[in-house]
């Protein structure tokens, strides 16, 4: 009886174990977890350099907190970057400072960071090519991970060659994940690099002749077929560039993710380049696009804002079916970064945070008055004010050198923090002290002078297509009308010293954004020159900078006009040279001046609205304004401001 009971219980065990047994199919899936960030800029630990205090809105030992807890919740994941990584902020600046020597020695801080979370892989942004391809491989040559990008090709290689790389275009890497069944499987994951070609006009100075950009969608029409040929089970397409429906799709276009995603092959896509959100609403009306839920024509795909604030996640469920593993499911979202933050990141980067800070709290001389760009988009600031006049003391410089012809010079420069990264992120320099810090926060770029000769109509186009920033204003509407247009960056929004001018937005915009001419109205109206109406023929000079005269922003005229100098000089080291030899003639108080050199032209009785700052000290600049009026808060925390016309 006994050893029939113990045989009955060995049945029911063996039947009990069989039914317990992992079925075929479970035993071929696998759950896979991408992490992701984007467009860190260096911020490394959490630290806003602008006002010089600790912040948790935003750094990668924020981001590195979740990163840890996304491992912990999925052991199957891979870490990847998009690119923007090593310029941008003061930490940035003080590792490029120290030159290659430095690089020769020690790893770059981004790197040490990125090589301590174990990052499997990352693409190049158009901003690692700030500072020229020698500073670049000598940066990236420290990672443990390999930099792809797949459509930056040598300077003779044909259009029929893809095999001249300049940088590794994609890797396929083996990892052995564990399935549900808990035995490990081997998967091959590609991932392929992209960045915008537009480089070639960006850093055209460090560039041209050395190497050469291909379309982005062409690259990845070329390499996701190759890399699945080549054993690819995975593709992921780490992609530095953003989301436009172009209708007809141009080549050589800035933001291709619409149509990468169409690509046949590509399982995950990871963007970046336009700093906003996916998933999440940014993208709400964009055709193709589940914004909701992080999806492009089908296929997850995550932006994670800026300087770390978020970390991409995407899900992906793999099966295998007839020898090959499908992704049979997906999932997208983004992590806000909070006050956890990975205290073992900061420990590791804490000299570089100690040299960063000396550097940026060297002092250059006092001012009597504020340096600030609240209300930068309506009215003429003191910020943009006191860029202009650097360069214009530069280029004058330079013509009492005899190195520019005797002409004219005007200065153009527009506001770069502007509200873009929130209600604070505005510039604002109280009177008194003004440190290398302040100049950063004044000028973010790295940007270089370039001085060029235009027309009096040249001048006038270039005011035009910066006054595209304006929507177009109609007379005799009872309702509150916008100020300014969406979706147009402030640095697009140049402002010219020397020149008067009024801006006339009953008139509809003479430009699109790409430069070309939509319409035959003008809004650039009582265009003067000390006094004098400027002239179709009249010859001027022109200081701008290198982002511009290559083609950024699309203004007219700025790729074709005669060059008269092109300096290697940041324009940061151009105002900090200004301010010290304005500190020097004007002792301990040097003159913050302002010129009232534009205005805008608007129905009388329109009612108009825009954004900006919250802080108290926009609101009393306001207050002394006689055009403005504070309204409240908007919903993301703004300030709503009314401007009144005359």
């Amino acid at each position: 009886m006994r050893r029939t009971t113990i045989i009955s219980l060995l049945a029911v065990l063996a039947l009990s174990l069989q039914g317990c047994s992992p079925t075929p199919e479970r035993e071929q899936q696998v759950e896979l977890r991408i992490l992701h960030t984007n467009d860190l800029h260096a911020y490394l630990l959490g630290y806003d350099y602008f006002q010089q205090r600790d912040t948790d809105r935003f750094g990668l030992a924020h981001t590195a907190a979740l990163v840890h807890q996304a491992r912990l919740e999925q052991p199957n994941n891979l870490l990847f970057d998009n690119g923007d990584t090593i310029q941008g902020s003061a930490m940035g600046d003080w590792a490029h400072a120290q030159g290659l020597d430095y690089l020769k020695q020690q790893r770059h801080p981004v790197i040490r960071a990125m090589n301590y979370l174990g990052y499997d892989a990352a693409a190049l942004g158009n901003h690692e090519f700030n500072y020229g391809l020698e500073y670049l491989d000598a940066t990236i040559e420290g990672a443990t991970f390999p930099f792809l990008s797949a459509n930056v090709f040598e300077p003779d290689a044909t259009a029929d060659d893809w095999q001249a790389s300049r940088y590794t275009p994609y890797v396929i890497q083996k990892h052995s994940f564990v399935g549900s069944d808990l035995q490990r499987h081997d998967i091959q994951v590609g991932v392929l690099g992209l960045v915008p070609p537009d480089i070639m006009r960006w850093d055209r100075h460090h560039l041209e002749g050395r190497v050469q950009a291909r379309d982005m969608l062409a690259a990845a029409q070329y390499f996701v077929p190759k890399m699945r040929d080549e054993g690819a089970d995975v593709v992921v397409v780490i992609a530095h560039t953003g989301l436009r429906d172009y209708g007809d799709y141009p080549e050589f276009a800035e933001q291709t993710g619409l149509y990468l995603a169409q690509v046949e092959g590509v399982d995950a896509l990871l963007l970046g380049h336009q700093h906003r959100q996916l998933p999440g609403p940014d993208y709400q009306e964009l055709a193709g696009v589940d914004a909701e839920r992080g999806f492009i024509h089908g296929v997850p795909a995550v932006m994670g804002g800026q300087y770390g604030s978020h970390l991409g996640v995407i899900d992906l469920t793999l099966k295998r079916t007839d020898g090959t593993w499908q992704v049979v499911q997906a999932a997208s979202e983004l992590r806000q970064v909070g006050p956890e933050r990975d205290e073992l990141l900061v420990a590791l980067l804490s000299d570089e945070q100690a040299q960063t800070l000396a550097m940026l709290n060297q002092p250059l001389g006092d001012t009597d008055g504020a340096i600030e760009n609240f209300f930068a988009r309506v009215a003429p600031n003191t910020a943009v004010a006191w860029v202009n006049q650097a360069q214009s003391w530069y280029a004058t410089s330079l013509q009492q050198q005899g190195e520019l012809p005797d002409l004219p010079i005007i200065s153009a420069a527009a506001p770069f923090r502007s509200g873009f990264g929130g209600p604070e992120d505005y510039t604002h320099l109280a009177a008194g002290p003004l440190t290398l810090g302040n100049i950063a926060d004044l000028y973010i770029y790295p940007n270089t002078l370039r001085v060029i000769e235009l027309s009096g109509s040249e001048l006038r186009d270039w005011l035009e297509m910066s006054a595209r920033t304006f929507n177009t204003i109609e007379a005799g509407k009872d309702e509150w009308q916008p100020l300014l247009a969406p979706r147009i960056p402030s640095y697009n929004f140049d402002m010219m010293n020397e020149l008067s001018y009024r801006i006339d937005l009953s008139q509809p915009a003479r430009f699109d954004g790409e430069g070309q001419q939509v319409s035959d109205s003008h809004r650039i109206v009582d265009l003067s020159y000390q006094g004098q109406p400027v002239s179709a023929e009249q010859r001027f000079l022109l200081a701008t900078n290198n982002y511009r005269v290559s083609g950024g922003g699309f203004f007219p005229h700025a790729t074709t006009a005669p060059v008269h100098y092109t300096g290697q000089m940041e324009v940061r080291q151009i105002i900090a040279a200004y301010t010290r030899e304005q500190a020097k003639q004007h002792g301990a108080a040097i003159p913050v001046q302002l010129q009232q050199n534009w205005q805008l032209k608007l129905p009388a009785e329109a009612r108009l609205e825009f954004r900006s700052s919250s802080l108290a000290a926009a609101k009393a600049k306001a207050e002394r304004h006689p055009r403005l009026q504070f309204l409240g808060l908007d919903d993301d925390g703004y300030g709503r401001y009314q401007y009144l016309p005359e």
